[in-house]
């Protein structure tokens, strides 16, 4: 099998003229595997037998356009800053160059409050609001635990009674 291949690659290269084509050949010898003989391969374009690389019919973008950063020139050497040019007094005796004042920075002190993560929500709550009050009432004769007899008469009483009073509670931390 190699002699084979060893022979097509000697007429292939004696058939092919020295010089202008010779440099996009591209030669596939196949050992009876993926491809069956008489098929051409699908990824590459053929100009009569002779197998090429598509990416080669087109020329190379970087030689096509030139580079645009050799067109233009660097635009931060255009503005040159006027304040480093002259900083030597030497250079212009007439400018007074005053070495730079301290600056004091005094930093104020920052509170931060953070809001409260838990509150009770506001309700509404109920007190007991006792009353009372005096009424005579007759109370009628008995013996008392001496074994004295007392009479039946009227004597002072207090009752004592009261009410709910809903009063609002309003929201607070926990």
């Amino acid at each position: 099998m190699k002699s084979v291949a060893v022979l097509l690659l000697a007429v292939l290269v004696a058939g092919i003229p020295g010089g202008a084509g010779a440099t996009g050949v591209k030669i596939t010898v196949n050992s009876g595997g993926d491809i069956p003989p008489g098929q051409l391969p699908q990824n590459a374009m053929f100009r009569g037998d002779i197998a090429r690389d598509p990416r080669q019919q087109y020329p190379d973008p970087r030689q096509q356009y030139p580079d645009p950063r050799q067109q233009y020139p660097d635009p931060r050497q255009q503005n040159l800053d006027r304040r480093q040019q002259n900083l030597d007094p030497r250079q212009q005796p007439n400018i007074v160059h005053r070495s730079p004042v301290p600056v004091v920075v005094i930093t104020q002190p920052v509170y931060l409050a953070a809001p409260q993560i838990c509150v009770v929500p506001g309700y509404w709550a109920y007190a007991w609001v006792p009353q009372s009050y005096v009424s005579n009432v007759w109370v009628p004769g008995y013996y008392n635990y001496d074994a004295l007899w007392v009479e039946g008469h009227y004597e002072p009483r207090g009752y004592t009674w009261g009410y709910y009073q809903p009063y609002w509670v309003p929201e607070r931390a926990c």
